[in-house]
């Protein structure tokens, strides 16, 4: 086991390790991937630290950095680590407003700005800040003034600094404690001001060290990288891959389908919507092959399916969420071991002739998909296991930097997010705080090297949060007889109807969803009488169905479009699929628009539910 402390140590670590290795891949014009060596890019952060310190940057100051997955993202940051302060990062696409509360409320007297674009769009904001140099990083940016500067000339500076600061810049690394801050994130949260969770080189180090073993990340890997990089799921990533010896090739949604070729990637993080996009991509292209080709497809489907839900029957790897009795187990394992050894054969054929073609798609290599930030629809889920790509499906918060649980090689137990790494404790309470049976269904808290320090200048918010190194997740779920920890919706989520039944969204939001004709769905109903909803179809396929769309048209007056959407909600919320009498939807509303990021959407897809109940109020009060 690695015995680093700190990220600085984590770093040094790797450059003696695998400084050699081009882990670093960025596009040139011709959108080929180029590759450069950690030191390089270790050289250029030493270099933008010692202009930091000719600034007069101190240890466990603050420094923003608002940008997006490059290169130069990663050179800023760590130029901010190796002395010991604490970025505040957030993505390009935030509004003036947010970067004016982050940075303020942070008090950061740097910032970094993804390119010269965004840095004018603060112009309104920027006399309001505390920052007294802004620094570009896009290497476009030649405009320089005395406050305004580009990173790159700041990398040339910092290389006639070298013998004036290095000293002071390697005391700084060595200094730095794994108790010390190393980043501040504001939470783009679903409800009010976004709070600055304070994150130690502890937190992260814990995450580094422990998840790369159990998802089977080894050097020689190689990652894209497509989420938010300030988001902690992917920075955990981009440190897990770097201290790893595994290679990270940039890139964005536009560029996907192209990079999964050219990358030929091994590994693959990213939240649920892209396995949920690139589920329905596939999908989409099977409805336009031939009747033959749609038999093959879906005959070599259900004996995979079959053949791995056999095999992973007998593995432990079902979850058990009520214990089977003996005669269940019994009868079970029969059938289990008949159906492995009966379809073994037919499996791997299949396989290799249906499901090879898929994977080759996506690069050929991929050996495994990490999905995190947000619940990954269960179909989607099936799919990808299935076809033959494991989802090491993981469960965290920002708050635990990220990891709270994951499943792990050789243990993908669908319907869970896998276990908790050792150090790790979790629990499930009920709402008097009462520690709840295997199986039982409460309120998730966790305990560990990984759980934050608190919100940054907000003691009321940790203190609700926190309670004796126990964190609160608000999150619903339950450990189940394998040893699992399965979530099952947000607390606060939970819809109280005016009979007292309470009940959990997500499960029904995510079987509407696996409708082709549904593209957004919010479960509403609080405090009344049944459920309704509110609900964006996806438009192309009702064209395909032969509904002729105009361009914002409002679709609640479409009877005929109505009835489509009802006739899909009363065969998909009923009984036989498990839903209760008061579970079942009374009415729907067509949404105006989509649900966008930036509004009624956080960076990863999450439903912003209190701005929609306001925003919507008015369509959400026509269905009572």
């Amino acid at each position: 086991m690695n015995s680093y402390q700190t990220i600085n140590e984590a770093i040094l670590y790797s450059l003696g390790k695998y400084g050699d290795r081009e882990l670093f891949f960025t596009k040139n014009a011709q959108k080929d991937f180029q590759g450069e060596t950690l030191k390089s890019v270790f050289h250029k952060a030493e270099n933008l630290g010692l202009a930091l310190i000719e600034m007069g940057l101190k240890p466990q100051e603050k420094v923003g950095i608002m940008a997006d997955n490059k290169v130069e993202w990663a050179i800023a940051d760590l130029s901010v680590l190796i002395n010991g302060a604490v970025d505040v990062p957030r993505g390009s696409d935030s509004t003036p407003q947010e970067i004016e509360y982050i940075l303020n409320h942070s008090e950061s007297k740097l910032c970094f700005v993804e390119d010269e674009k965004l840095f004018k769009s603060l112009e309104s904001i920027r006399s309001k800040t505390r920052v007294e140099k802004w620094i570009i990083l896009d290497s476009a940016f030649k405009k320089e003034t005395e406050d305004v500067l580009s990173i790159h000339s700041l990398i040339k500076k910092g290389e006639l600094l070298r013998s004036q600061h290095m000293s002071e810049l390697h005391k700084r690394m060595r200094e730095t404690k794994s108790s010390d801050l190393f980043t501040i994130i504001y939470t783009s949260g679903t409800t009010g001001l976004p709070k600055g969770v304070m994150l130690t080189h502890q937190n992260m180090v814990y995450n580094i060290i422990q998840v790369p073993p159990l998802v089977g990340l080894k050097p020689g890997d190689r990652g894209l990288s497509i989420l938010p990089v300030w988001h902690i799921f992917e920075r955990a990533m981009d440190y897990a891959i770097i201290t790893n010896g595994a290679a990270m090739y940039y890139t964005n949604v536009r560029d996907l389908r192209e990079d999964f070729q050219k990358a030929k990637p091994t590994f693959m993080a990213s939240a649920p919507r892209l396995w949920e996009n690139l589920y329905t991509g596939i999908k989409q292209k099977l409805e336009k092959a031939s009747d033959v080709q749609r038999k093959v497809f879906e005959t070599a489907y259900d004996i995979c399916k079959t053949w791995r839900e056999s095999v992973d029957y007998l593995a432990g790897n079902k979850l058990i969420q009520k214990e089977e009795d003996v005669f269940e187990k019994a009868k079970n394992t029969t059938f289990a071991l008949a159906a492995s050894v009966n379809l073994f054969l037919p499996a791997q054929i299949a396989d290799r002739v249906v499901f090879q073609k898929i994977r080759d798609v996506l690069g050929g290599q991929l050996k495994g998909t990490i999905s995190g930030g947000g619940a990954l629809p269960a179909h989607v889920d099936e799919f990808f296991n299935v076809i033959g790509i494991p989802v090491y499906e993981g469960y965290g918060m920002t708050e635990c930097a990220p990891i709270i649980s994951v499943r792990k090689v050789g243990r993908v137990i669908q319907g869970s997010v896998g276990f908790p790494p050792e150090g790790t404790e979790v629990k499930v309470l009920n709402d008097k705080g009462n520690p709840l049976s295997t199986g039982t269904i409460g309120t998730i808290h966790v305990k560990g090297p990984q759980v934050m320090q608190g919100y940054y200048k907000n003691p009321e918010a940790t203190s609700k949060t926190l309670d004796n190194g126990w964190l609160n997740t608000g999150d619903l779920g339950f450990i189940s007889f394998n040893g699992t920890l399965s979530v099952r919706g947000r607390a606060k989520d939970t819809i109280v109807l005016l009979g007292g039944e309470n009940i959990e969204p997500v499960p029904i939001e995510n079987i509407l969803l696996e409708s082709a004709i549904i593209n957004q769905v919010i479960v509403v109903g609080q405090d009344q009488k049944n459920l309704t909803a509110l609900i964006w179809p996806e438009i192309s396929k009702l064209e395909e169905a032969g509904y002729k769309i105009k361009e914002g048209e409002d679709l609640n007056q479409r009877k005929d479009v109505r009835a489509e959407i009802l006739n899909v909600i009363k065969k998909t919320v009923s009984t036989t699929n498990g839903f209760k009498s008061f579970e079942k939807l009374a009415d729907f509303r067509f949404l105006p628009k989509p649900m966008e990021v930036g509004d009624e959407l956080t960076n990863l897809f999450k439903m912003k539910r209190n701005v929609i109940m306001d925003k919507y109020k008015d369509l959400i009060d026509s269905m009572y």
